[in-house]
C-alpha cells in the first residue's frame, strides 16, 4: 500500500499483540495477521484480507488514548463507500463528514469506486489524524488534522534518475522507429519540442534519416515510471546535422542550445516544464473528464508528477495569481511584447517569489504541478493568448531566445564536449542502453570541470 513513511516519538514498547481477525479470513491468513503495537500505535498489519474485509481494518487492539493507529483502506464489496470503510476502521462520524467536505473541491470522496485505496491514521477515540491517497506512481495527497480543520498537502515519492541512450534509422516515421527500438514514444514529442523549430517532423523526415538521443529515465523501487528530459540529441535530416544540448544556467534555468551556444528555444516555450506525456491537446471540441460534456479545450495538458517545477514561458510580468473553481491555483503572465499572455492552471502551489506585479524571465520557476480545480490527476494546463485570442502553444512561430551568455561559455563548452562524446559513442542503431559518466544533479553554480574529473556515482540523486 502506498503512503509516505512517517515516524512518531516512541516510549517503552508494549508487548506484541495479536489482532483478532474477521471471520472471513482463512486460518492461514489469520496466523499472519499480526500487528506490532508500541507507544506510537499500530505500525504494521499483514494478511491478505478478502473483499468482505478489504483494507486491513484493525480490530481488537486495546491502545492508550494517545496512540495513533495506521490502517490501509480499500473500497470493496463489504464496504462500497468511503464512509463505510472508514467507519468500519473506527473513525468517528463528524471527522469523516468534515474530511469529505474539505476534500470535495479536490476529490469527491462520496463517489469512490471499487478498488480505490487510501491510508489513514486514527486516534483510539476515532479521531482522524491523517488521510492519504496516491495520485499516480510518484505523487500523493494527504489531509492532515490542523486544529479543528484538515489541511491538504501534496507530495512526491523519492525516485532514481538513470541516464539512457537510444539511436535509430527512420524508415517511415520517428514514432515507428522508436517503437522498433523499444524506446519510449514520448521521446518523439520531446524531440519535437527541442528541434521542432528547425525540422517539421510531420513533413521533413526522409527514409534513412538517423537520430541519437541521451535522456533520463525515472525509476522508483526498481520499476520504470516515466521518461525524463532529453539531455542531448542529434538528428540527421537530408545530410543536415542538427544537435542540441541541454544546459542549465547558474540560476537553474535549463535550455537547449546548438554547438555554437545558440538557443533552440523561441521567445515563448511550447512546454514550460519537464512533462511525462501530453495528456490532452488543444481542441475546439473535447469531452471534459470532470464536467462530462463536450467543450473547447484552449490549452495543452502536460501530465507530470506533483511538485514538478513550472517555469515562465517567456519574459514578462505576473498580472494574476490566484485560485478559481475550474482553474484551481493559476498564474497569468503578460509578456514583454504585450501581444502574448500565458496561463498556467491546476498548480499545487506558487513559488514564493511569484507575486502579482513581479517581472519574470523565461525559465524562472513560478509554481509547481498539482491537480487543483477541475483535474482528474496532476498536470499543467498551459494556455496562450495572442492579441486576445487563444492559440495552440505547440504551433507558435516566434523569434529565437537569447544564446548562452559569454560568462557561461566555458562551462557550456565542457558540458557540450561530454554530451557530444556520449552521443558519438552510441551505435547507429541501439535499443535503450545505460550511459555512464553523466551526472544530472547540478550544484547552485555548475562546476563542470570538477564534475567531469570526478567519479560519477551509479545511483543518481532522488527528487
Amino acid at each position: 500500500m502506498g503512503g509516505p513513511v512517517e515516524t512518531f516519538p516512541t516510549a517503552s514498547p508494549l508487548p506484541m499483540t495479536r489482532v483478532t481477525p474477521p471471520k472471513s479470513l482463512t486460518d492461514e491468513t489469520a496466523d499472519t495477521a499480526l500487528a506490532t503495537v508500541s507507544a506510537n500505535g499500530v505500525v504494521g498489519l499483514s494478511g491478505n484480507l478478502t473483499d468482505d474485509w478489504a483494507g486491513g481494518l484493525i480490530a481488537g487492539v486495546d491502545t492508550p488514548a494517545d496512540v495513533i493507529r495506521r490502517c490501509d483502506l480499500s473500497i470493496g464489496k463489504k464496504f462500497p463507500s468511503f464512509y463505510e470503510a472508514l467507519a468500519a476502521a473506527g473513525a468517528g462520524h463528524e471527522d469523516i463528514v468534515k474530511l469529505v467536505r474539505t476534500a470535495k473541491p479536490f476529490r469527491n470522496l462520496s463517489k469512490v469506486k471499487r478498488g480505490d485505496t487510501f491510508w489513514a491514521e486514527l486516534h483510539s477515540d476515532g479521531g482522524i489524524r491523517l488521510l492519504g491517497f496516491d495520485l499516480d506512481e510518484e505523487s500523493y495527497v494527504e489531509y492532515v488534522r490542523v486544529g479543528d480543520d484538515y489541511e491538504m498537502r501534496q507530495g512526491a515519492y523519492p525516485v532514481e534518475h538513470r541516464i539512457t541512450g537510444v539511436s535509430g534509422v527512420i524508415s517511415h516515421s520517428l514514432y515507428q522507429s522508436l517503437g522498433r527500438q523499444d524506446a519510449p514514444l514520448t521521446l518523439a514529442a520531446k524531440l519535437n519540442d527541442i528541434l521542432g523549430w528547425e525540422i517539421d517532423f510531420g513533413r521533413d523526415l526522409r527514409k534513412g534519416d538517423t537520430y541519437r538521443l541521451i535522456y533520463e529515465e525515472i525509476w522508483r523501487d526498481g520499476e520504470f515510471l516515466r521518461t525524463g528530459p532529453i539531455l542531448a540529441a542529434e538528428y540527421v535530416n537530408r545530410n543536415n546535422i542538427h544537435r542540441a544540448y541541454r544546459f542549465a544556467m547558474p540560476d537553474g534555468r535549463p535550455g537547449y542550445y546548438n554547438d555554437d551556444g545558440q538557443n533552440f528555444q523561441k521567445q515563448l516555450m511550447r512546454a514550460p516544464l519537464e512533462y511525462s506525456r501530453i495528456s490532452s491537446g488543444f481542441s475546439y471540441r473535447r469531452f471534459h473528464p470532470v464536467l462530462k460534456r463536450w467543450m473547447p479545450h484552449m490549452g495543452v495538458d502536460y501530465a507530470a508528477p506533483v511538485g514538478t517545477p513550472v517555469r515562465a514561458a517567456g519574459d514578462g510580468t505576473i498580472v494574476e495569481r490566484g485560485r478559481k473553481r475550474g482553474n484551481g491555483r493559476y498564474i497569468k503572465i503578460r509578456h514583454t511584447n504585450r501581444d502574448y499572455e500565458t496561463y498556467y492552471l491546476h498548480l499545487s502551489r506558487f513559488h514564493k517569489r511569484s507575486t502579482r506585479g513581479r517581472h519574470v524571465r523565461q525559465g524562472d520557476v513560478i509554481g509547481y504541478v498539482g491537480a487543483t480545480g477541475y483535474a482528474t490527476g496532476p498536470h499543467l494546463d498551459y494556455r496562450v493568448k495572442r492579441n486576445g485570442s487563444w492559440v495552440n502553444p505547440r504551433r507558435l512561430k516566434l523569434p529565437a531566445a537569447a544564446p548562452v551568455a559569454e560568462q557561461d561559455r566555458p562551462d557550456f563548452a565542457r558540458i557540450n564536449e561530454l554530451l557530444g562524446r556520449s552521443l558519438a559513442a552510441l551505435p547507429d542503431e541501439t535499443t535503450p542502453t545505460a550511459v555512464d559518466g553523466i551526472e544530472t544533479s547540478a550544484p547552485p553554480r555548475w562546476n563542470a570541470s570538477r564534475y567531469l574529473a570526478a567519479m560519477i556515482p551509479e545511483t543518481l540523486r532522488p527528487l
